[in-house]
């Protein structure tokens, strides 16, 4: 099995060395993992939360490294965690590097607000809930219309704390699926979101139905932090997916997708 969500140290928010990683992957049967760690954001909003602009060759050369290293036991893959809307701090040309095999998508900030961390959760009780939504999922649609991204991380990160909207944002959400399906981008079930708060992954299964009614392509990532995490419920997510009628996983290698039978 796989897992395309793997942080490392360099964003001063996980534990572990790369080779814990690969190790502890190896140990649970993974064939393939796929670190995507923060590429940079500006300061001050990148401390202890991103990688330094000055450390992304060295982390491609250590996930390099580590692809020769395990190569007779496990695929490494080398990708980044991208915020959206971009801010500039990571380098346009890795969007063409061919070093890299994945770039996955993710929306952490509403404008300033950095709505998935802990200590910025006294502002959900400032906003009306349905427009902090409403707002998530225009970033969301405006991501997939730039079919720069080979994955989207956590698609419905915005529940993480356990906030729920009021309105249905179905037409919403299978809007974004259409634009992915079209530029063929893979949705990430990610099993970390059972670890939160709300206690469910991300996506909700409501929302893997769309996307498997919109024919988005998926894949599985646990958001590890840590390496006893690297495997975290990756049954639970085949289990989902398989409930839902998804039958294959993506996987990737420079920047193209394939298809895993489940």
């Amino acid at each position: 099995m796989i897992n395309y969500h793997v942080h490392t140290s360099l964003c001063r928010h996980a534990t572990g060395t790369i080779d814990e990683y690969i190790r502890a992957a190896a140990d649970a049967g993974l064939h393939e993992i796929g670190f995507s760690d923060h590429a940079p954001i500006p300061l001050p909003m990148r401390e202890g939360i991103t990688m330094e602009p000055g450390e992304v060759e060295s982390y491609i050369a250590l996930v390099l490294a580590s692809k020769e290293k395990y190569a007779d036991s496990i695929d490494v893959r080398l990708g980044f965690e991208v915020d959206y809307p971009l801010f500039g701090t990571f380098d346009d040309k890795y969007f063409s590097d061919p070093r890299i095999d994945f770039i996955t998508g993710s929306c952490h900030f509403i404008g300033s607000w950095a709505f998935d961390h802990p200590r910025e959760i006294g502002e959900f009780e400032k906003r009306k809930i349905d427009d902090v939504y409403a707002e998530y999922y225009s970033i969301l649609r405006a991501m997939a219309e730039t079919g720069r991204f080979d994955i989207f991380g956590h698609f419905d990160l915005v529940k993480k704390f356990g906030h729920r909207p009021v309105k249905n944002f179905s037409a919403a959400i299978e809007g974004i699926a259409r634009v992915m399906a079209r530029c063929g981008t893979a949705a990430e079930i990610n099993t970390s979101g059972l670890q939160k708060p709300v206690g469910e992954m991300y996506p909700s299964e409501d929302i893997v139905k769309i996307l498997f009614d919109c024919n988005v392509p998926v894949t599985i990532g646990t958001d590890a932090h840590a390496p006893d995490n690297v495997a975290f419920n990756i049954a639970g997510a085949i289990g989902l997916l398989k409930k839902t009628g998804y039958r294959k996983i993506s996987g990737f290698r420079s920047r193209k997708r394939y298809d895993i039978a489940i």
